[in-house]
């Protein structure tokens, strides 16, 4: 007993803990849609190690976007993947969808741009509320991840996509910056009057955060070059300054300056521009900036005769190229996209074999159905067949008997007692049970067979005759016990009396004593 006592104990400790952990999953989870911040707090007092099944993959669900969220660096994709082995990918599911959207977001903190794509359009597709916020952020992810990999028309269409739903969705804020996103990579395909139009725009946009508004000054100077070249050098230098003036990290300086100097450059100011684009490309850690950067120190260089910088600058190019080109292989993502294609194509082949598999259940059964339905009805229309012709044999019988012999009320109870109905009667009387409907039937069926021509008479002599009167009448004929009686009519012996008082006034005196003795 005491060790049953201490078992009941432990498992009740144990199922508390494991409510305890889930709630506090629940409280960080409806947390994390007003604050990050507080949802990594809960989750920060939970303890992860004893988390098993839908638990484990919840707060790995909810740790990684809380991370994501606040801005932390995420530098495993271990609690993400739990999730995402938990739910799968068979089924669309808010959870599921969710789980891939956040192994998405690891990824891209971690700069792996080809699993993080892989990720999100697994998520895209496994949503099941297209018009929701996650949905739509889902697009804007992929889209960034698109365009560092120049997958620009892939990049505009997702954008788009986003800038979309979150009008739907009365964002004007993430609404803005999809548009913004749009023009940079406008910008990248050096359609710059696009992205010109598009930047022009924005910077008259109050939705857009300061930051991205603070990159439509160097963008508009992108674009500026790009249409025309040296003419509007000095236009591009303002767009430049006003850049750099609202600049608050090293990168962002470093991306400045390099435009700073190529519009020095065009303004034939070399010692400046010299200056400035070396300063770019000692700053930056961007492959793109650093590139850039050094196109335009090779020209300075080359102008300012300072041949030995301008080789320099071209092996600095080249080096760098080469690396942009192996983080740029095309044939990675391509080889994701197939894959997720050849994911999505399978997952919808085995849905239609599904589908194939159920419908022919269905019409296996609605087929059996039927024939079961037609079997039925076909051996009814038999047994009514039957029944009608054993029923018209026995009226002739009777018809017969009775020609022959006056009294025709004792031959017809004579020939009922050698029916099915009466010996069923009896065997009901000698298991001393209630009889079943379907035996009331057969004897109120006999009774109206075998006594037809009485019935006959006495509906002749009162037309007000029920078959409660009939079934009391020849019943009580035939010598059935008043009970049996009773339950042959379905009733009680009380009301049989008031039936049996009714009938007297319904039919003659002679005829009642005929067949009632009293």
């Amino acid at each position: 007993m005491k060790k049953q006592t201490l078992f009941l104990c432990i498992v009740l400790v144990l199922c508390s803990c494991a409510g305890s952990s889930m709630k506090e999953l629940k409280s960080a989870e409806k947390a994390l849609e007003s604050s990050a911040v507080e949802a990594g707090r809960i989750l920060d007092e939970i303890n992860p190690e004893g988390l098993r099944g839908r638990q484990a993959a919840l707060y790995g669900l909810l740790r990684t976007r809380a991370d994501y969220i606040t801005g932390k660096k995420i530098e495993s994709d271990s609690l993400a993947k739990i999730a995402t082995d938990y739910w799968g990918s068979r089924r669309k599911g808010y959870y599921t969808a969710l789980s891939w959207m956040t192994l998405g977001c690891a990824y891209s903190t971690m700069d792996r741009d080809a699993e993080a794509i892989y990720s999100l359009l697994k998520a895209k597709d496994l949503f099941d509320d297209t018009l929701a916020y996650n949905y739509a952020d889902v697009n804007s992810l992929l889209g960034r991840h698109f365009l560092r990999r120049g997958l620009y028309d892939e990049a505009v269409q997702a954008f788009n996509n986003s800038k979309r739903l979150y009008h739907n969705l009365d964002d004007c804020r993430q609404e803005s910056f999809s548009e913004y996103n749009v023009g940079r990579v406008y910008l990248e395909q050096k359609n710059y009057r696009a992205a010109k139009d598009i930047m022009e725009r924005m910077l008259n946009d109050k939705c857009l955060d300061k930051v991205s508004l603070n990159s439509c000054n160097l963008f508009m100077a992108h674009a500026i070059n790009g249409l025309s070249g040296t003419a509007a050098g000095r236009e591009e230098l303002d767009y430049v300054n006003k850049y750099l003036a609202g600049c608050t990290s090293v990168e962002e300086q470093a991306a400045g300056f390099a435009m700073k100097g190529v519009a020095l450059y065009y303004l034939q100011e070399l010692d400046s521009a010299f200056v400035y684009l070396e300063r770019a490309h000692q700053l930056s850690s961007d492959l793109p900036t650093k590139i850039f950067a050094l196109n335009g120190l090779e020209g300075v260089a080359t102008q300012m005769r300072r041949y030995q910088a301008a080789w320099n600058a071209e092996m600095w190019k080249r080096q760098y190229q080469e690396e942009l080109d192996a983080l740029s292989n095309e044939s990675e993502i391509t080889r994701i996209r197939l894959q997720h294609n050849d994911e999505i194509q399978e997952q919808r082949y085995k849905s239609r074999i599904s589908r194939i598999i159920l419908y022919s259940i269905l019409l296996l059964i609605v087929v059996i159905a039927l024939s079961v339905i037609i079997s039925i009805q076909r051996d009814h229309k038999r047994e009514k067949f039957y029944i009608k012709k054993s029923d018209e044999r026995v009226k002739k019988q009777i018809e017969e008997i009775t020609k022959s012999d006056g009294n025709r009320l004792v031959e017809a109870c004579n020939a009922f007692r050698s029916g099915i109905a009466f010996n069923m009667v009896n065997d009901v009387i000698l298991q001393k049970r209630s009889f079943k409907q379907e035996e009331r039937d057969v004897v109120v069926h006999d009774i109206n067979l075998y006594f037809a021509n009485p019935i006959a008479a006495l509906r002749n002599e009162s037309g007000k005759l029920g078959q409660q009167d009939i079934s009391l009448i020849f019943c009580t004929l035939l010598g059935f016990d008043q009970e049996v009686i009773a339950d042959i009519m379905c009733t009680s012996r009380s009301n049989m009396r008031s039936i049996k008082s009714r009938l007297k006034a319904k039919i003659s005196a002679e005829t009642f004593a005929l067949y009632f003795k009293e």
